[in-house]
């Protein structure tokens, strides 16, 4: 019988291995520091946007995704991240014209604090975006570069699952645009409401 017990020992070692590490990787006890946001991080966005193309309104829904790197010391957080959208954001009345913007992306560094499951960040970094102009059958597109800048929340559901919700500003310079008779010089602005979810690694 000790005989049979113990050839089973190197079994119930190989089954226990998998089995903790299964727990430590989704789990829900975060210890006296909080929960861990460290290492690479990527998941979608889903987002509403309304902001300003010079004297008209925009507005429109943004999808997309975001990759991003953590480093965590304690409660402080600090990363790196970029995220792409493409987006259906349309102007108001422009007159005789329309505005559009079709793709939306960014590239940040975060810094933040855990509370408990809780991260809450800064953000700032470049942006840049595809924009359209139409006026009387002329079509005329630009691309914009700028800065986005905002404030996120995170919570984690478990070490590798967390869900966010950010609120970004997007500023970009004026971009001409040409018209049946010269051109137009339109500077645009975009705030956008997205929520998201992320796997950790």
């Amino acid at each position: 019988m000790r005989r049979f017990a113990s050839s089973l020992l190197p079994l119930a070692l190989l089954l226990a291995v998998p089995g903790a590490e299964a727990d430590e990787f989704n789990r829900t006890n975060t210890g006296p520091y909080g929960a861990d946001f460290s290492g690479v991080e990527l998941g979608p966005d889903l987002g509403a946007a309304l902001g300003s193309a010079s004297s008209a309104n925009i507005s429109g829904l943004a999808g997309g995704a975001h990759i991003g790197y953590n480093l965590q010391s304690s409660q402080l957080v600090g990363g790196v991240e970029a995220d792409a959208m493409f987006s259906a954001i349309r102007s108001g009345s422009l007159g005789t014209a329309s505005f559009s913007q079709d793709f939306l992306s960014s590239a940040r560094v975060k810094g933040g604090y855990v509370f408990g499951n809780l991260l809450a960040y800064g953000t700032v970094g470049w942006a840049w975006s595809t924009t359209d102009y139409h006026d009387l059958g002329v079509s005329s597109n630009a691309t914009v570069n700028g800065v986005a800048f905002g404030l996120g929340a995170e919570y984690a559901i478990t070490r590798n699952v967390s869900l966010r919700a950010e609120l970004l500003r997007y500023d970009f310079g004026g971009a001409s645009y040409a018209t049946p008779f010269a051109s137009q010089t339109l500077t645009t602005t975009t705030n956008v409401l997205r929520v998201g979810a992320s796997v950790h690694f």
